[in-house]
């Protein structure tokens, strides 16, 4: 596994490594990682986003993440929206992780489901739009 930064943290959980994120929402157009100027290009070297290589607008509501590294087993994924105008009644929820534990890359899905529990695109694009969590993984078979 390539370094990433990470601190030691009082945990349970063996060899854990914590990926944060963090992306920009417009609607039903491609999202941005928090301090890259597209989807493929990291020109601040933003530390909540180094282990992701990309983001992408799926279908509606649903964004997938693509993870630099790869990792034995899954722990969990947080998700939360940040919207900039009262109302919105939408709220990020954590989707399939798909290629733990094999060759492939690692894709986390982030779901965007209003209060029937339909999925529905986020707002347009502002400042304030985005949405951020955190991955984590156990990197030993031994969990």
């Amino acid at each position: 596994m390539a370094a990433q930064g990470q601190y030691p943290a009082r945990t349970n959980t063996p060899q854990r490594v914590s990926i944060e994120f963090k992306f920009f929402v417009d609607a039903g157009n491609q999202p941005i990682l928090a301090g890259w100027t597209s989807n493929t290009v990291n020109v601040s070297g933003n530390p909540l986003n180094l282990g992701v290589t990309s983001v992408a607008w799926v279908s509606q509501g649903l964004f997938r993440l693509t993870l630099r590294d790869r990792f034995p087993l899954h722990v969990k994924t947080t998700a939360q929206l940040n919207v900039n105008a009262a109302g919105q009644q939408r709220f990020a929820q954590p989707g399939p992780v798909a290629n733990v534990g094999t060759s492939s890359a690692i894709t986390v899905d982030i779901l965007v489901v209003d209060n029937a529990g339909a999925v529905q695109n986020p707002a347009a694009a502002n400042a304030n739009n985005f949405i951020s969590g955190e991955i984590v993984f156990c990197d030993t078979t031994s969990c």
